[in-house]
């Protein structure tokens, strides 16, 4: 998955992979009470994720990496691991209105403050194919 927090990962996941297992960053956050905003552990939190999808992964079993993968560059390390693996990489980018975003952002229950979803902003790079085999565009022009 890429998109910024507050587009609609975790729907778009439960609406269209459901059947799937989903690695997501967020939900080891949470279990282990880590903080996004703690530097200092994000660190377990991306050895956690890797080692999860290291198990998948040597099973053979297809799953969805949920985070926001916001840049080229922070994408490039899951995707460096995924293809030592042999994985067959799919990233289904999410896109809604400026508006709608901040909506969604503000009525779900882990909201992301605003100053934090500006700065991902700026940084944010639209994945292209030297990056996976296949990209899935679902933008969103009017809500």
């Amino acid at each position: 998955m890429c998109a910024l927090p507050g587009t609609g990962k975790d729907y778009f996941i439960q609406k269209n992979l459901s059947e799937l297992p989903v690695l997501s960053l967020d939900e080891i956050r949470r279990r282990e009470k880590i903080s996004p905003t703690d530097s200092k552990k994000q660190g377990l939190v991306i050895q956690l994720a890797k080692e999860q999808a290291k198990v998948f992964m040597r099973k053979k079993q297809d799953f969805v990496f949920n985070a926001t993968n916001i840049s080229k560059d922070r994408r490039s390390k899951w995707i460096s691991l995924f293809k030592e693996y042999g994985a067959r990489i799919k990233i289904i980018y999410l896109e809604v209105p400026y508006k709608q975003l901040f909506k969604q952002n503000k009525d779900r229950k882990h909201q992301v403050p605003d100053s934090v979803i500006y700065k991902m902003m700026n940084q944010w790079e639209i994945p292209n194919y030297e990056e996976a085999v296949v990209i899935e565009w679902k933008i969103q022009t009017n809500m």
